[in-house]
């Protein structure tokens, strides 16, 4: 009697125990596994990597406290899932190992597969993680064919293979297998399909930190048409409207970079219909404000142009570089000086600082009508033919009557400038005049920035009590 209620204490410990490992322990360790494959089937990688490595936490525990629980093949299979996609590779072997050993459903077993893919990925075996998970990709339990074809396109990117990658990818929606297979097509020059495959992107409006660096690529390789479809397909998309006015800004710098300020002008009016705070409008305006300079001819048209755009423009980085610039150049076409060197400087200002490339040619040229003889007026004159080409002719002419044994003249010819002696005179009086001018530039702006706090003064303006009148001493002056 007494050995018949061990047993049945036993037996009733034992449920007890596997209940217990299945609701404190498996249960819970399942959410996280299941959390970890939802957010990596959107993309979000890092955050199912955080999840993941709680369900292998979990798992682990049960299989501490619970060695003999029936729960334990699952328990197994969830830690070396969990370890293998957290990236804990060497750790996730063991229990891989062990679960595929153990008595587990076809659906389970597919899923260690892709968890070792995955690994073998990670570990530079690309080889055996395609031939295992290609297969699953299309054949494998509908559970894991995502995961299984994502892992399958990254080993066939790793092995430099992008038409397989693509191949197994086929129509899903595999986020983060994309976004790498792009930015693979780019790194081999194949633009076509990187363009191809951030459309695909486009279209579901997903917006990574990638993304900018990949437009600046496909720009600098002259696919610039490529770029501005793609703005267009975000901007047609279910994309955030802050994601997509910083995407309206960012190809309107590369336009402005290369002259092409009409089709600048339409993204920053895209972005200032897509307002979402005043620093991102203060951004757009200052832009506005640059392009507005390119014509201008006068520096007094200039400035009142960027004082102007001050008020719309206050607060952003863009707008404080021109209103720095703005009081630089004012110093330095003011300054007067023989040389032509601050003319010089202020012309650079005008062409590199502020793009008003109309005013940096009157600058140039104004050394040579203004100082006869100055030693940087040669210099102008080659720097304003290079900006009005069409006008080289006569100022080359100019040069050649006027100043024709100038470095930049005897350039013309071929010369190298720099050989010529009178070619750092020239350097050095630059660096001189520059040098004289950044302190009175830098007490300027201190001036300008230093805030000005009510009542600091009070002390000093409050008036003071008369002293007593003394009988002045020998000899001093009353």
């Amino acid at each position: 009697m007494i050995a018949h209620a061990r047993v049945v204490l036993a037996a009733a410990l034992l449920a007890s125990s596997s209940a217990c490992a299945y609701y404190n322990g498996v249960y819970n360790a399942k959410t996280e596994l299941k959390a970890g494959d939802r957010l990596a089937s959107t993309g979000r990688d890092a955050e199912a990597s955080a999840r993941y490595g709680e369900a292998a936490a979990k798992a682990e525990s049960v299989l501490v406290r619970f060695p003999r629980t029936k729960w334990r093949p699952l328990a197994l299979a969830i830690a070396g899932r969990g370890l293998a996609l957290s990236g804990n590779c060497p750790a996730a072997r063991g229990r891989l190992v062990e679960a595929a050993a153990a008595p587990l459903d076809a659906r389970t077993r597919d899923l260690l597969v892709v968890a070792q893919g995955a690994c073998d990925v990670r570990e530079a075996r690309p080889g055996a993680a395609l031939a295992a998970l290609e297969p699953l990709a299309t054949r494998g339990h509908p559970d894991a064919r995502a995961s299984a074809a994502l892992w399958a396109a990254r080993a066939a990117i790793a092995l430099g293979d992008a038409a397989r990658a693509r191949a197994v990818l086929g129509s899903l929606d595999a986020g983060a297998a994309q976004w790498e297979l792009a930015q693979a097509s780019l790194a081999a020059h194949q633009y076509a399909a990187a363009e191809s495959l951030l459309t695909l992107r486009a279209a579901r409006g997903d917006v990574r930190p990638d993304l900018t660096p990949m437009l600046r690529t496909l720009w600098l390789a002259g696919e610039r048409q490529a770029v501005e479809r793609l703005v267009g397909r975000y901007h047609g998309a279910s994309t955030r409207a802050g994601e997509k006015l910083a995407l309206h800004l960012l190809v309107a710098d590369l336009q402005m970079d290369v002259g092409w300020d009409d089709a600048a002008r339409a993204h920053l009016l895209a972005a200032r219909r897509l307002s979402v705070d005043s620093v991102t409008d203060a951004e757009a305006a200052a832009r506005r404000t640059l392009l507005a300079l390119a014509p201008r001819r006068r520096g007094e048209e200039v400035a009142a142009a960027v004082r102007r755009g001050s008020a719309s423009g206050r607060g952003a980085a863009l707008q404080r570089r021109l209103d720095d610039s703005v009081l630089l150049l004012e110093l330095l076409a003011g300054r007067p000086d023989n040389s032509g060197a601050t003319l010089y400087l202020a012309a650079e200002v005008a062409r590199d600082s502020l793009r008003a490339p109309r005013l940096a040619v009157q600058l140039f040229r104004r050394i040579d009508a203004q100082v006869q003889g100055a030693i940087l007026a040669p210099r102008g004159l080659s720097a304003a033919a290079v900006l009005e080409s069409d006008s080289a002719a006569p100022w080359h002419a100019r040069m050649r009557d006027r100043y024709p044994r100038s470095p930049w003249t005897l350039a013309l010819d071929g010369a190298s400038p720099g050989e010529l002696p009178a070619w750092e005179v020239a350097e050095a009086t630059l660096r001189v005049a520059w040098n004289d001018v950044a302190v009175q530039f830098a007490d300027s702006l201190k001036r300008l920035r230093t805030p000005v706090v009510p009542g600091a003064n009070a002390r000093a303006t409050r008036a003071a009590r008369k002293p007593a009148a003394k009988a002045p001493a020998t000899g001093a002056i009353p």
